[in-house]
């Protein structure tokens, strides 16, 4: 089953692929500091994460040409993890987060600030790097005797609300609520947490949840087959993962079914939330009336684009 270390690496993997100013602002938002002394401005960042802070550094020396060190400091208690600290000063500090959106400047004055979520990004890798930043910042994925369990705590409500709006838009819906002081998104849904992977680009995480959520239903389908009916039942089973399958490709090479046909989109989505049910059954989810040769036909189609989709993925 998909591990938090496995999904973290995939998602730092990623750093290289584009969107890194839409990254930075979300990592800056979670773990940077603007402060003032006498020779001006100056931006501290610290993390846990020695990655994050070696992107941060790595940003700022191939978009500035700024060679800023990632510091060590070791907690007094030894149970606490490191801390990594990037410090940026003078007009570099102020130039980047004007850059990202985060500030505006008027002479040698800050004139607005906003250190919040953004919601700002509106191409599809920009939300893809914003959402690898905040998940790396605040989210984690635990496993417990139900399952998986994704969660995203913020110190401040309205970040949490304007991230949840942002995941909204974007066809990914997780839970909002409080906890203790703070306030957390999190989900135990085995199909929204594959959605989050692949709207931050982690296909390979994607695929891993999907593995496993059709092992279930192999696992299921399997344990409900009498003897008798074993031989249809594997063949039944076989046709509604490939079916699955499917479906789930379309969805994700296509952002949520953009540009996909009505009818195939219809039924991409009913296979995905009714992954057991016969062409019987599944025709009947379906609005208005559909024979089986018409519905054979679309499953067909469907599946012509998921190979389409599958042979263009390098």
């Amino acid at each position: 089953m998909l591990t938090e270390k496995q999904l973290k690496e995939e998602v730092h993997a990623l750093f290289a692929e584009g969107g890194k100013e839409a990254y930075i602002s979300a990592v800056l938002t979670f773990g940077g500091t603007l402060g003032k002394e006498e020779k001006g401005y100056y931006l501290f960042y610290s993390s846990h994460d020695y990655l994050l802070a070696w992107e941060f550094a790595t940003y700022m020396r191939e978009r500035y040409s700024y060679h800023a060190e990632v510091g060590i400091r070791d907690p007094d208690d030894k149970r606490r993890s490191r801390v990594y600290t990037v410090e940026i000063r003078g007009k570099y500090a102020l130039r980047l987060l004007t850059d990202i959106g985060k500030i505006k400047v008027t002479g040698d004055l800050i004139t607005s600030l906003d250190l919040g979520v953004s919601a700002k990004w509106v191409s599809e890798g920009d939300i893809a790097a914003y959402v690898r930043g905040v998940f790396l910042s605040v989210g984690s994925l635990t496993r417990a005797a139900e399952g998986l369990r994704l969660e995203l705590t913020f110190e401040l409500k309205e970040d949490a609300e304007a991230f949840h709006a942002l995941l909204e838009e974007s066809g990914v819906s997780l839970t909002l609520a409080e906890k203790g002081e703070k306030f957390a998104l999190s989900t135990r849904k085995m199909q929204t947490l594959a959605d989050f992977c692949a709207l931050m680009g982690a296909s390979k995480s994607a695929l891993a949840l999907n593995d496993t959520m059709l092992q279930k239903i192999v696992d299921g389908n399997s344990a409900r087959a009498g003897n008798l009916r074993l031989a249809n039942t594997e063949k039944s089973v076989t046709a509604s993962v490939s079916q699955y399958n499917d479906a789930i490709t379309v969805k994700q090479g296509t952002g949520g079914f953009i540009g996909v046909p009505k009818e195939i989109a219809e039924v991409a989505e009913a296979r995905i939330n009714n992954p057991d049910a016969s062409i019987e059954q599944l025709a009947a989810i379906l609005p208005g009336k559909i024979t089986k040769s018409g519905l054979y036909h679309r499953l067909q189609k469907m599946r012509e684009m998921a190979k389409s989709i599958r042979e263009d993925k390098p």
